[in-house]
């Protein structure tokens, strides 16, 4: 599986490629895909794509003719305006939804996303790229959702070593 970035300065190609990746995440975004994530990509021009928080990527594999699309992942405003993610049925439960995500973390170094609880498959996928629940809100469509988040990277000499006391007696 290869994961690369998307990008096309001809308008033409530009716009019939976004309309194939928007099939695809109606296709195989199972009715979970949100109508703001896909308007806003829709809407998507190359030089948005240069936006800091905004990053188009797709996961695909080599097949009988050619490389044949397996995922798509679509993010704006580092995840708090859009945070897609569709795999093809046939690459499901192979950590390509995973591999997409961590890649867009990687990429833009922070990440924000929500996902209805009633979702357990891209809650793993989230939790598996190192993405953190830190609220439960009501979704787009009034379902519990929770909202994940990348963490800071903790460094060393903060962390409690071996033995040390987690807490301390204030008196």
């Amino acid at each position: 599986m290869q994961i690369s970035s998307i990008y096309d300065s001809n308008p033409e190609r530009w716009k019939a490629r976004i309309a194939g990746l928007l099939d695809f995440l109606r296709e195989y975004g199972d009715r979970r895909i949100t109508l703001r994530g896909c308007r806003l990509l829709s809407r998507l021009t190359p030089e948005q794509l240069a936006a800091p928080g905004v990053s188009l990527l797709v996961a695909t594999v080599r097949g009988q003719n050619g490389r044949q699309l397996a995922g798509v992942s679509f993010v704006s405003g580092y995840g708090r305006e859009a945070c897609l993610v569709a795999v093809h049925p046939l690459y499901r439960g192979r950590h390509t939804g995973t591999a997409l995500l961590s890649a867009q973390l990687q990429r833009l170094g922070r990440l924000e996303c929500q996902v209805a609880c009633d979702n357990p498959a891209s809650l793993k996928m989230c939790f598996n790229s190192s993405l953190a629940a830190v609220d439960l809100i009501s979704g787009p469509t009034g379902k519990p959702t929770l909202l994940l988040r990348s963490q800071p990277e903790c460094s060393a000499a903060i962390l409690p070593q071996e033995g040390e006391l987690l807490c301390q007696n204030p008196s």
